[in-house]
């Protein structure tokens, strides 16, 4: 007795759904986790960020010194899911790509891989899970807010 196409493809399916259950930590798509940090000097005002995709508003957040917003997304099928952040502190702020294509190969390299943002006082700094925080690199910086 012959399979057919229809068969085969069955078959895979049902393999591939037992092998996944039972592979600890295999995902077909590979998590991240993504932190931004309040590293603002003791006594700061709080920074404000607002975190979306196209797909995900993750909303407005308000942290404290050393406070941190963090989440977790699996990369999508064509490897082009981006994060922006906008960040605001006092008369400074910035918006740019906290997660992307490009960012994705710095995060570590686990189970699930992981990024840090750092907003410090001079700018951002980025450090992966297998980076020390010490070893942040600075990313990006402020700007001046413009008054209308």
């Amino acid at each position: 007795m012959a399979f057919t196409m229809t068969e085969h493809l069955f078959v895979f399916l049902l393999s591939f759904a037992y092998f996944s259950q039972h592979t600890q930590g295999f995902t077909l798509f590979k998590t991240y986790h993504v932190y931004i940090s309040n590293g603002l000097p003791v006594n700061s005002q709080n920074l404000q960020i607002h975190v979306f995709s196209g797909d995900n508003d993750l909303g407005y957040h308000n942290l404290t010194v050393d406070e941190i917003f963090s989440w977790e997304f699996e990369m999508n099928l064509f490897q082009n899911t981006k994060f922006y952040s906008h960040f605001s502190w006092g008369d400074k702020e910035r918006s740019f790509a906290v997660f992307d294509k490009h960012i994705a190969p710095k995060c570590g390299h686990y189970d699930f891989d992981t990024c840090f943002w750092i907003a410090k006082e001079d700018g951002f700094y980025f450090a992966g899970m297998d980076t020390r925080h010490e070893d942040a690199q600075k990313m990006n910086w402020w700007v001046n807010k413009t008054t209308m």
